[in-house]
């Protein structure tokens, strides 16, 4: 059995002899349909305007073409765009909105042929010339037809839907792109009029994918609101009559999405045109612009994105939900006293410093020192005898080299418990930049940070041994 990527070949080969069939108004490769339900079997689709036994044998699809199976589907497309005529008033979002964002109503300011058209803004993107904000949608949306021209004016709402020439405009038309495979459009937006990276009812937007077969998809559309469907064809050739002087084009490698009847009659309708597919992770996969009765038709988003020059403009929620996540934490009691006792630990830290070392050179004076000759064996430390108190006594009858020593004594109890066993550090290799690891020779550098080390412990666990004997 052929898999995708060759049925797209074969399909590719034979596409232009079917389209050129009268009432053929698309080719892609989808799942075959078998008494109007869907199969999980593979075809090539031929889609046609009215779906009849009475043809030519001449113009009959055939059953399996260089062993591929093929399948007919009844589909004509139109464009989604809505105008005044439209009675969709119960279901249509026709609502101004202060931030501009995905799924929400718009249209031309000026009027083609005495009517006014209204679409969907899709999402906000990033033009990548000026590296500012930009609203997408459909070109059929923003430039309506032949006649349009670079910094025509946009409504938000529609001026079907109630919006008003100046007062609702928000933009300007900045390129717009009508090719064999992305109908788009960029509008500016004005400054001091706000936007965000999302998508109503949806959220924000997390990045761009590309569509495969079987893929789970929605849109927020002007009139349709939120709506569920499946990704169901890929690299789908399309006629669609664009009228209003344009006739008709053909769009190649788009992306054919049949509704999730159990939840939405159909997946778009008339003023959707511009809204952008998303997946269930909130990733655009594509820019509807067309719809046969249950069926939508979408331009892939890679395509769009290069051809108007944008990118994908990707909300900050991922921050937001780590952020959010973290307050908690912040409020917590227990966490606050965590912090609190952190903090002290620092001049613990700082005390250790002082006692460990007083008027000594710092370790990192010692490792710096070039080396001068080979060192010899630090000589052991001899025996020492008894140590009666050393300098003034403090309070509780101990001296104050005994005092400082309990401070260090319990500041190391408490770095102890402070640092658990399996956040230390491994110290079996070297510590330092240019270190021999355990079982090679040291540097000489090395070696003297060594001794004074070892030194200055004999010195400790001295002083120690005769503190902790009685006086005779």
């Amino acid at each position: 059995m052929p898999t995708v990527e060759e049925l797209v070949e074969i399909k590719q080969r034979v596409e232009g002899d079917f389209l050129a069939q009268p009432g053929v108004t698309a080719v892609d490769v989808g799942y075959k349909e078998v008494g109007g339900e869907r199969t999980d079997q593979v075809a090539i689709r031929v889609h046609v305007a009215n779906k009849t036994d009475a043809i030519p044998d001449d113009q009959r699809i055939p059953a399996d073409i260089d062993g591929a199976v093929t399948d007919v589907v009844q589909r004509e497309y139109v464009l989604h765009v809505a105008s005044r005529q439209l009675d969709a008033a119960g279901q249509v979002d026709a609502a101004p909105y202060a931030t501009l964002q995905g799924g929400i109503s718009i249209g031309p300011s000026r009027a083609v042929g005495g009517f006014v058209f209204a679409g969907t803004l899709g999402a906000i993107v990033v033009d990548n010339v000026t590296k500012k904000h930009v609203a997408l949608t459909n070109f059929h949306v923003a430039a309506v037809d032949s006649g349009w021209s670079v910094g025509d004016r946009q409504v938000q709402q529609s001026r079907v839907d109630g919006g008003a020439a100046p007062a609702g405009e928000f933009g300007a038309i900045e390129r717009a792109v009508l090719s064999s495979h992305v109908d788009g459009a960029v509008i500016t937006i004005d400054d001091g009029r706000s936007s965000t990276c999302q998508i109503a009812e949806i959220g924000v937007v997390r990045g761009t994918r590309t569509a495969l077969l079987g893929l789970a998809v929605r849109k927020r559309g002007r009139t349709t609101g939120l709506t569920y469907g499946t990704v169901d064809g890929v690299s789908s050739t399309v006629n669609v009559d664009y009228s209003d002087g344009l006739g008709v084009h053909t769009l190649t490698d788009q992306i054919s999405i049949a509704a999730d009847t159990n939840r939405n009659p159909v997946f778009s309708d008339h003023g959707d045109s511009g809204s952008v597919v998303v997946d269930s992770a909130g990733y655009v996969v594509g820019l509807l612009f067309a719809g046969a009765g249950s069926a939508t038709v979408a331009n892939p988003i890679a395509a769009v994105l290069s051809e108007l020059d944008i990118t994908m403009c990707v909300g900050k929620s991922i921050l937001k939900d780590l952020k959010d996540g973290h307050k908690d934490l912040i409020k917590d009691k227990d966490h606050k006293e965590f912090i609190k006792e952190k903090e002290g630990h620092k001049e613990v830290i700082k005390e250790l410093q002082k006692e460990f070392v007083p008027d000594k050179p710092s370790i990192k004076e010692i490792r710096d020192v070039p080396p001068v000759g080979p060192v010899g064996p630090v000589p052991p430390v001899g025996p020492v005898g008894p140590v009666g108190p050393v300098g003034p006594v403090g309070p509780g009858g101990q001296s104050v080299l005994e005092s400082r020593l309990a401070a260090i004594e319990a500041a190391l109890r408490a770095l102890a418990s402070f640092i658990p066993a399996d956040l230390r550090p491994d110290l079996t290799a070297g510590a330092f930049a240019g270190e021999a690891a355990a079982g090679q020779a040291e540097s000489p550098a090395v070696a003297r940070l060594r001794a004074e080390l070892e030194r200055q412990a004999a010195e400790a666990v001295t002083a120690k041994a005769a503190l902790d004997t009685p006086p005779a």
